[in-house]
């Protein structure tokens, strides 16, 4: 499977935010809960309450302003992600991290451990891409966004490599 995984393929328009709401970590996670459940076949509430025991163990915020909330819940058919878009940002980790604007959801069945790994590998490759996440944070729609990111990853997955530059990106 490797060279041939997709983050994308995990990555539904239902589950583009363009603009969250939420006003601190718990609104996020809820938020990012709802985007995912119905395709989870879980309620937002449980998955909300995953998301966040995931969180009490470390903060998925990263540099770059991108967090990336993640579990495993018994009950999950596959693999589910979600991207919602902060334009204020939220603080959501550790200070010296600053506001976090782009947040990636995942849930998987806890039977898939490894490709668990590799997908949020792969999420965190490709907005490692500073200019890819500035592209991610003006996107005019949901099908752009997820266009921008289909292209990003096609270009990633054929090289075997970083992200590299595609259509402007």
């Amino acid at each position: 499977m490797t060279g041939m995984l997709r983050w994308t393929d995990y990555l539904d328009a239902e589950g583009v935010r363009l603009s969250m709401v939420a006003k601190d970590r718990m609104g996020v996670v809820q938020e990012l809960a709802g985007l995912m459940a119905a395709r989870a076949h879980v309620s937002p509430r449980e998955l909300a309450t995953h998301l966040l025991a995931r969180e009490q163990l470390g903060s998925t915020a990263t540099m770059g302003g991108v967090a990336v909330p993640h579990c495993r819940v018994a009950g999950v058919p596959r693999i589910v992600t979600c991207v919602g878009l902060h334009r204020q940002g939220v603080d959501f980790g550790d200070a010296d991290q600053g506001r976090v604007h782009i947040f990636v959801g995942m849930v998987s069945p806890p039977d898939t451990a490894g490709l668990h790994l590799n997908v949020l590998a792969r999420i965190g490759a490709l907005l490692r891409n500073a200019r890819l996440r500035e592209a991610l944070l003006t996107a005019p729609s949901t099908a752009a966004l997820r266009a921008l990111l289909l292209c990003v990853e096609e270009t990633h997955v054929s090289q075997g490599s970083e992200p590299v530059q595609a259509r402007g990106v």
